[in-house]
C-alpha cells in the first residue's frame, strides 16, 4: 500500500539519520519503527495479562484463607 507520510522537519531529520545509520531506507525505517512499536503495545498488553492473573490468584487465595479460617473447626472434624 502507498501511502504519503507527513513530517516536520525535525523528525524527518531524524528518520533520514536512523536510515543512514543502519543503512535501511526510510521507508525501511518506517515499516520496522512501526512493528517495533506493536510489539511494544502486545508486551505491554501481556504484562497486563500477568499482572491480572496475579491479582485473581492472590484474591483466590485470600478467599480460601478466609474461608479455611471460617470453618477450621468444621474442617478439622471432617479430617477425622
Amino acid at each position: 500500500m502507498a501511502m504519503t507520510l507527513r513530517l516536520d522537519a525535525s523528525d524527518e531529520a531524524l528518520l533520514r539519520e536512523v536510515a543512514e545509520r543502519t543503512n535501511h531506507t526510510m521507508t525501511d525505517v518506517v515499516a520496522l519503527s512501526v512493528r517495533f512499536y506493536r510489539d511494544a503495545l502486545v508486551a505491554q498488553d501481556e504484562q497486563a495479562d500477568l499482572a491480572q492473573r496475579a491479582e485473581r490468584r492472590a484474591a483466590h487465595r485470600k478467599a480460601i484463607d478466609e474461608s479455611m479460617t471460617r470453618n477450621a473447626e468444621l474442617l478439622e472434624r471432617l479430617a477425622k
